[in-house]
């Protein structure tokens, strides 16, 4: 077992966090290094399963990572309508479908 002065107490850098290569190129500058962009809340996380939104570490370049040589402006931007899109018909019936409840109601 390893006794106290066994160790060198010289060294009190902290200790750097290796980078890992992960995911795809980046389109701009090919470098792998990357971390998780900015994501805005209206997409939710539904807009999390189509699009994946990184940075590169090496230049700072956003792109999608499912997609990376799209326009990740006009990804989100069609992501959005698209789900709120939805969910506005989705809104839309259900209120539809009361309103023919109570007026079918009414009728009797």
């Amino acid at each position: 077992m390893p006794r106290d002065d066994d160790y060198d107490d010289d060294d009190d850098r902290p200790r750097r966090r290796r980078r890992r290569p992960r995911g795809v190129p980046c389109p701009e500058c090919g470098s792998e290094y990357q971390r998780p962009g900015p994501w805005p809340w209206y997409l939710g996380t539904l807009g999390m399963i189509f699009c994946k939104a990184v940075v590169c570490e090496e230049c700072g370049h956003h792109f999608d990572a499912k997609k990376p040589r799209a326009n990740l402006a006009a990804r989100k931007r069609n992501l959005a309508l698209a789900i709120n899109g939805v969910g506005l018909l989705g809104i839309i019936l259900v209120v539809g479908c009361l309103g023919a409840w109570f007026a079918y109601l009414m009728k009797r």
